[in-house]
């Protein structure tokens, strides 16, 4: 069966070491959208953290799609949200209190993109414009310090939100059940494509679930050893066009 979506994370995948796309990424992205694949970038970022590189890629086009916040919102180019899912404010409250007395350093990240270091920061601007939202929590500590943190917070809050590593020195607490892969079967839903009709490339934790929604799943060079035992195959680390050996193996092939 042809694959009709691929799915691609951002940080560590399509993007190299100087956070650039490279041209073979651009020419395989651009070949497979002309065969009529969606390409859909799934990344913690927020909009503006995407656009860009769609524009680079040719998919920034209103029958386009992007999942951004890890999950949280999905949306077309012209910022049609088809899918928002923020947490309440009083489960905002709670785990701003459990960081601060813990001394955990995070910041509240709402669906414009807009960073709040405190959670009465928050609530003032959640009173002027009740539109907002807090789509997750992210927490920065030191790489030595991550093990006991993450220990910690998926201690406390596991069974309630979706905790997940991002990065060697963060992590994130979404909505439960909130990530990239119950996004992308929402997504495929949303436009009658079978997940075996879909190809994941990723290379983090947070990359795992939407391993787990597609078909089948590609992982670069430098993704963590847990991805790459997830993942059906293996291409180039980031820096060596992985996106574009994945496409070119095993969708334009």
């Amino acid at each position: 069966m042809g694959y009709k979506l691929i799915a691609i994370d951002m940080d560590g995948t399509l993007l190299n070491s100087k956070q650039k796309v490279s041209q073979k990424n651009i020419q395989a992205i651009q070949e497979a959208k002309s065969k009529g694949i969606y390409v859909v970038l799934c990344s913690g970022r927020a909009y503006d953290g995407i656009i860009d590189s769609a524009k680079i890629l040719g998919i920034n086009e209103s029958d386009q799609y992007m999942i951004c916040y890890g999950g949280s919102v999905i949306q077309n180019y012209d910022q049609e949200v088809i899918y928002q899912r923020t947490l309440k404010n009083e489960n905002c409250e709670e785990i701003a209190r459990f960081l601060t007395n813990k001394k955990i350093h995070y910041k509240f990240i709402d669906n414009t993109g807009t960073l709040y270091q405190s959670y009465q920061d928050w609530i003032e601007k959640h009173m002027l414009n009740p539109k907002l939202g807090i789509v997750k929590v992210l927490l920065k500590t030191r790489k030595h310090k991550l093990p006991e943190v993450l220990k910690l917070v998926h201690e406390q809050y596991d069974s309630d939100y979706f905790v997940v590593q991002t990065s060697e020195k963060e992590l994130e607490i979404f909505p439960k059940n909130v990530n990239k892969g119950n996004a992308l079967e929402r997504l495929t839903k949303y436009l009658k494509i079978s997940p075996k009709e879909v190809m994941a490339i990723g290379d983090y934790d947070n990359d795992m679930p939407m391993f787990k929604t597609a078909k089948f799943s590609v992982a670069v060079d430098n993704a963590i050893p847990k991805v790459k035992q997830l993942s059906d195959a293996v291409v180039a680390d980031n820096d060596h066009d992985g996106v574009a050996e994945a496409i070119e193996k095993y969708v334009l092939e």
